[in-house]
């Protein structure tokens, strides 16, 4: 199972491929293990949407 590759658009497809692999990923965890990975992968996504949002409030 290799991690999917994403296009620069990241359009539907793209997500269709990160749930596929996500889904074969969780089979083998149990619920708390599951809940676990969801929370630090969000972690990364809302550091990045903070430090854009950060960004944009100084662009005028």
């Amino acid at each position: 199972m290799m991690k999917p590759v994403v296009s620069k658009s990241f359009n539907l497809e793209d997500i269709r491929k990160i749930r596929e692999y996500n889904s074969l990923r969780h089979v083998q965890m149990d619920p708390e293990e599951i809940i676990e990975d969801i929370r630090k992968g969000a972690e990364i996504i809302l550091e990045k949407i903070r430090q854009s949002e950060t960004c944009c409030k100084y662009q005028v």
